[in-house]
């Protein structure tokens, strides 16, 4: 795996020097441990780095104008708002436990503790 950034470079020269690696620029072979090596992992090491931060960039901007127009909302709620309503009711009067809950509407026990925990939902 080759340094995705300028801080993984001392992991990556060790593992060139173990692999016996070297490289070629024009007529001359370099090592990666002399200076003009090092150098030119660098300089490797800082495009890989430009490259994967644009493509945050790019992902958080196409997030942003796809919540902008409605497309991101996140994860669903696994129940409908009046099973959840009910739930809450039913647990709160003592009806029925939690784990009778989950298995009545098979989901698991942390999605009906959210529920009861949670914030009410407006009608």
């Amino acid at each position: 795996m080759a340094p995705r950034c300028h801080q993984d470079l001392p992991w990556g020269w060790g593992r060139l020097r173990r692999r016996r690696a070297s490289f070629g620029m024009g007529a001359s072979i370099c090592d990666w441990s002399d200076p003009v090596g090092r150098l030119f992992l660098q300089a490797l090491a800082m495009v890989a780095e430009f490259e994967a931060n644009i493509g945050h960039q790019r992902t958080r901007a196409g997030m942003a104008r796809a919540k902008k127009n409605g497309k991101l909302k996140g994860e669903q709620s696994k129940l409908p708002a009046p099973a959840r309503r009910s739930i809450r009711r039913r647990y709160a009067e003592g009806e029925v436990s939690l784990a009778d809950l989950a298995t009545e509407c098979s989901v698991g026990r942390s999605t009906i503790h959210r529920i009861i925990q949670g914030p009410e939902e407006p009608r």
